[in-house]
């Protein structure tokens, strides 16, 4: 359940997209179910993710999303880290 760490941050910033795409189609039931919606899927997530982590023997998961910058011996990703205080902070601001 790990693997869909990078949801959490994408959920609230797909809603915010669709709300800004559609704000003057949506009357304000919708742009409510939308913008509590995708906030609410992101708090699901990271719940859940927080239970997956909970039954870690090691307290750390990285999930790497892509290779930003290559050069020479240097590699830097862009990767999501989770660690207890990580888990912590990722509860409470979700």
């Amino acid at each position: 359940m790990l693997d869909v760490l990078w949801l959490v941050p994408v959920l609230p910033l797909a809603g915010a997209l669709v709300l800004l795409v559609g704000a003057r189609r949506f009357d304000h039931r919708a742009t409510a179910v939308v913008g509590v919606g995708s906030v609410g899927l992101s708090l699901a997530v990271a719940l859940a993710a927080l239970a997956s982590f909970a039954g870690l023997p090691e307290k750390l998961f990285v999930q790497k999303l892509f290779g930003w910058i290559a050069t020479g011996d240097v590699a830097l990703d862009f990767a999501l880290r989770l660690d207890p205080l990580s888990a912590v902070m990722l509860f409470f601001v979700t």
